[in-house]
């Protein structure tokens, strides 16, 4: 019901992108975020954080075209329905000087969307990202599919994600970052994050680390996470690509972050995605 992506946004290949994929049968309402002055307040620095996020939302299924923007969340017209749906569904609020983070309402038909994020007049800095089911009682549509691409440092640039599991049973996932088969996608292999690692948090249980991977052909599920791949529509691993990382993990609902970050230091471009691998999720 809510998906999540941090990163340090800056420009051209290495601006922060969203995606998600809307599962259904019919339309459903969402609130998209780009929070950027707010997170001073969560413990980054002024310095770090981007001044001005503008954002953009695609249609995948139609040309990619371009469906909503937004550049300064309080000049949306209908403002003030923004902040009200966001306190009926528990969204942090905006700090009450921020006036460009960036925020839209908007009704989706099941299909396949992405959202990018710039820095306004080409600044950069560290932004949240967020997709959030604003109306949760509609069960005729339902968000599977996460992802966020970014660049990943280090330190407070890292890139994490986050997403919120609701319903009453169990849910199985599988989770990656992708580094070097983002070069078979267009990106020079310079630019990617070459060795990806990743850990996922139980907000709810002290932020416990409760799985993570580096190098997921290493993984004793490494068949399994490649048959889950192909049947749910995930992009494969290039067959030289034994660095990018991957776990399955069944998990109850609850709140669960993962930080992807590399095991040596380095920097790059790097794709975090979170699939629901469950063929059936009535209750979810």
């Amino acid at each position: 019901v809510n998906i999540s992506g941090r990163a340090y946004g800056r420009t051209g290949n290495n601006v922060t992108i969203g995606g998600f994929v809307v599962d259904g049968t019919a339309p459903k309402r969402f609130l998209i975020r780009a929070v950027g002055p707010t997170l001073t307040t969560q413990g980054i620095g002024e310095s770090e954080v981007m001044l001005d996020p503008a954002i953009e939302l695609h249609d995948a299924l139609h040309g990619d075209a371009v469906i909503a923007t937004n550049n300064d969340w309080d000049q949306n017209t209908n403002f003030a329905e923004i902040a009200d749906v966001a306190a009926q569904i528990g969204a942090t609020a905006f700090a009450p000087g921020d006036h460009t983070s960036s925020a839209l309402l908007a009704t989706l038909a099941p299909g396949i969307y992405s959202f990018v994020i710039r820095g306004s007049a080409g600044t950069s800095g560290v932004v949240l990202g967020e997709v959030y089911d604003a109306d949760t009682a509609n069960m005729a549509a339902r968000l599977i599919n996460l992802s966020t691409r970014a660049r990943c440092t280090t330190g407070s640039s890292v890139v994490i994600g986050g997403f919120v599991v609701a319903g009453n049973a169990p849910q199985r996932l599988l989770v990656r970052a992708i580094g070097p088969t983002l070069a078979t996608e267009g990106l020079d292999v310079e630019e990617v994050l070459p060795d990806p690692a990743i850990e996922v948090h139980d907000a709810r249980n002290g932020n416990a680390v409760i799985a993570s991977n580096d190098d997921w052909g290493d993984t004793a599920a490494a068949a399994d996470i490649v048959s889950t791949g192909a049947r749910i529509g995930a992009t494969p691993f290039a067959a030289t690509d034994t660095k990018s990382s991957a776990l399955l993990l069944t998990v109850r609902p609850g709140i669960y972050s993962f930080v992807a970050h590399s095991r040596d230091d380095a920097s790059g471009i790097v794709l975090v995605e979170v699939y629901s691998a469950d063929s059936e999720g009535t209750d979810r």
